[in-house]
């Protein structure tokens, strides 16, 4: 209890209390006065009940009542929209901030973004000098004192809040005299013509944020028209409001396709007529003319789950965008320089979307058209961990920095090994499934911009509590709209490890359940742990072994529908090495070497890895040890990187005659069905044309001699086994595949 201008204050748990208390008091009363009128006894408690209940919580529920009435009971007058405003606001002014924090969702995931960027662009010189913010219709100064929390006031050389309403601007005044900010100025005028006494800002601004206000505008056409006057050429603009989508895809998705924007009919109609009651328009064309005026970086469709989660979803969106002027100006700044005989101009959609393209701060992502069926099948990623030995073929391929490669990216694992220790000059990382592609740019935006501590929690523990907070304040203007979009909806990946995601997580988390069934956990963790190979290799022989091979696993592998969705191999790979031996034969020839070849807590990190979820600094990948974190970021490898989400076929055909020197290409073509392998076909041949007089193609197979070998003879390469795997042999640390294989262009 305490005492506060003279008013007694007591805790709301206190206050609480006293509900029952009334409750017996009046017990008590009709108790001595014998009263015992049912119907009177029952309204009676109720009535001093709710009663009493109401004035102990009166400043708990004062805020949402005065907000309700404000909002679904109050007549608003006024013949302009500022008188409008003005009547709306004037009860609530003081109680604004506590009575959205539900309702305008995404402001401060906004503001994240834009600090984010700005802090960017200053550190990387696009922004030679503290920009100048313009807050338009900013109401009570909200935004700018949150804001201060993620970049400071004083980072700003000024800031300007604009809104039309005088008792929303008279709050925003006092509060900024309170915080004693001399560098914020409150101007109660209308957004499209609003004047500064300094003069004109014309071109000199570098932040503007709209907040929940350009749906309240009426006349949008000229407010957006002065932004645009208003940015300078690397000036970036901050939107977060409500809207609905229309029937058919937004004329912005065409140059910049985002997810889950489209509404169905019901929220399209509901919401937008609900909020049309207060003179708030959602309609369409208020998005696509702002998305239409500015470039886009980065854009996020959500739900707003009020009061009622799932029942009630209002869509919102938070946008980022620019200057169109920034294409020309900066591109010199941002742009990765790209070598002359790379990508060529027969991709149409990636003439038409380089204007969007541009406008990301690092240019790793070769756009591409999202809502293509090819990419939409694809959910989430398969691999979250590449199962493929880069020792082994950093020993083959002889890298030097001249060398142009193409990959396969799978979790990017490999391609990030090749550009660590050998530094190519391009590395061309294809896969069809988007979301490989998201997981190889996230690890590539963490490395340039994360400390390792927390890139070694993401990537090498396989959790990371804070990664939403790192996506937002740290990693996203590094990130392509695309990954950002897929990374800001999936960002609980990182609550709890990592690599069982995906769906090789999959085939993860049926390793784990089958060895607490067989209650080996202390022997596995004996087995990782062991610091001889005799140790680890008797534990396997008495312990593991016995149990994998045991009469129900055999049945469990000899089931195709159970290799492909576990553990990621197609029947045509099925039957490749089915021709050579059995199922338990292929996993005893993989398996077996394996204890004997290293030690999992020091170099066999692949096994380590499906044991135990998480890799050890001693055993994992080099470019999750510090010092290979530290020479990717500082040596300028990254910039070899391009990510084509397409076919490889696809890809191969956008690239100009003897550009490649080096492909990897995994184990991609045992997928193929050798009696209708047209497409095949036609990649090898395109594979000759790419590549360089000498240059090679590399892959794996799970046959010893696969049949495709001849389709590379007949388009005149020299085809020979480096690898070919036979029992109690490892030919690598993953030892999956049967061999190893090179073929040159002669």
């Amino acid at each position: 209890m305490k005492f506060e201008k003279d008013t007694l204050y007591l805790p709301f748990s206190l206050r609480l209390g006293l509900v029952p208390v009334s409750l017996l008091c009046i017990y008590m009363v009709q108790v001595q006065a014998r009263i015992s009128f049912d119907s009177y006894q029952r309204l009676l408690y109720f009535g001093v009940a709710l009663t009493t209940l109401c004035l102990a919580s009166w400043d708990k529920i004062q805020t949402p009542i005065q907000f309700m009435y404000s909002c679904f009971f109050k007549r608003i007058g006024g013949h302009d929209q500022q008188s409008r405003l003005e009547s709306f606001y004037q009860d609530q002014a003081q109680i604004y901030d506590n009575s959205r924090g539900s309702l305008l969702r995404g402001r401060q995931t906004m503001l994240k973004l834009c600090a984010a960027q700005i802090k960017e662009q200053l550190a990387t010189g696009i922004m030679q000098k503290k920009p100048i913010w313009i807050d338009l219709g900013g109401g009570t100064g909200w935004n700018i004192e949150t804001m201060h929390a993620f970049l400071p006031v004083d980072s700003f050389e000024k800031i300007i809040l604009v809104d039309l309403t005088p008792s929303l601007c008279k709050v925003a005044q006092e509060r900024f005299l309170k915080k004693g900010w001399k560098n914020v100025t409150v101007l109660c005028q209308d957004a499209s013509t609003f004047q500064v006494p300094e003069g004109s800002l014309e071109g000199r601004v570098g932040l503007v944020t709209v907040s929940y206000a350009l749906s309240m505008m009426d006349d949008y056409h000229p407010v957006v028209d002065r932004i645009q006057s208003l940015l300078s050429p690397e000036g970036i603009i901050g939107v977060v409001d409500f809207y609905v989508s229309g029937r058919s895809s937004a004329p912005a998705e065409k140059w910049s396709p985002q997810q889950n924007r489209q509404c169905n009919w019901f929220t399209r109609h509901f919401w937008q007529a609900w909020f049309e009651l207060d003179h708030i328009h959602l309609g369409p064309g208020r998005r696509d003319y702002l998305e239409y005026k500015f470039g886009t970086i980065k854009s996020l469709n959500r739900r707003n789950h009020f009061i009622i989660p799932y029942l009630i979803q209002m869509p919102y969106y938070v946008w980022l965008g620019c200057s169109n002027a920034r294409q020309n100006e900066l591109s010199h700044l941002v742009e990765i320089p790209d070598d002359t005989d790379s990508v060529t101009s027969k991709q149409s959609f990636n003439i038409v979307s380089r204007t969007s393209f541009l406008h990301q701060n690092k240019q790793w992502r070769v756009d591409y058209n999202p809502t293509l069926p090819c990419h939409t099948q694809f959910r989430s990623y398969i691999y979250a961990f590449t199962w493929e030995d880069p020792r082994v073929d950093l020993q083959y391929l002889n890298i030097t920095s001249q060398d142009v490669m193409f990959v396969i990216t799978s979790a990017g694992d490999n391609a990030l090994e090749y550009a660590l220790k050998a530094h190519p000059k391009r590395i061309h990382c294809i896969d069809m499934n988007p979301c490989q592609n998201h997981l190889l740019e996230l690890k590539l935006a963490s490395i340039a911009s994360l400390e390792y501590k927390d890139f070694w929690r993401m990537f090498g523990d396989g959790n990371h509590p804070h990664f939403s907070t790192l996506l937002h304040d740290i990693i996203s203007p590094h990130l392509s709209s695309y990954a950002f979009q897929y990374w800001s909806e999936n960002s609980n990946r990182f609550n709890h490890k990592f690599y069982k995601t995906g769906y090789s997580g999959l085939a993860l988390s049926i390793l784990e359940w089958w060895i607490r069934m067989q209650g080996l956990e202390k022997d596995i963790k004996t087995m990782t742990s062991a610091s001889t190979i005799k140790v680890q290799k008797h534990i396997w022989d008495t312990k593991v072994r016995p149990a994998i091979f045991s009469s129900m696993i055999q049945k469990i592998l000899h089931n195709p529908m159970f290799m492909w969705n576990a553990l990621g191999v197609p029947i045509n790979q099925m039957n490749m090495f089915l021709k050579e031996c059995t199922t338990q034969e292929y996993i005893e020839n993989t398996l077996d070497p394996i204890p004997c070849l290293s030690l999992f807590n020091q170099d066999q990190y692949f096994y380590y890895l499906c044991l135990n979820q998480r890799y050890t600094p001693t055993s994992c990948p080099s470019y999750l040890t510090e010092y290979g974190f530290n020479q990717l970021k500082t040596s300028g490898a990254l910039d070899s990187f391009r990510l084509h989400t397409e076919s490889i076929l696809d890809s191969l055909k956008s690239m100009g005659d003897r550009y490649l020197t080096r492909l990897v290409v995994m184990d991609h073509m045992d997928w193929f069905d050798p009696t209708s392998c047209q497409e095949l076909d036609d990649e090898i041949r395109e594979m000759k044309r790419t590549l360089k007089s000498g240059g090679q193609v590399y892959w794996r197979s799970a046959g010893t001699q696969p049949w495709y070998n001849e389709l590379f003879v007949k388009h005149g390469f020299s085809v020979e086994p480096l690898s070919i795997r036979y029992p109690g042999q490892a030919i690598d640390r993953v030892n999956m595949y049967a061999s190893f294989y090179r073929a040159t262009k002669v």
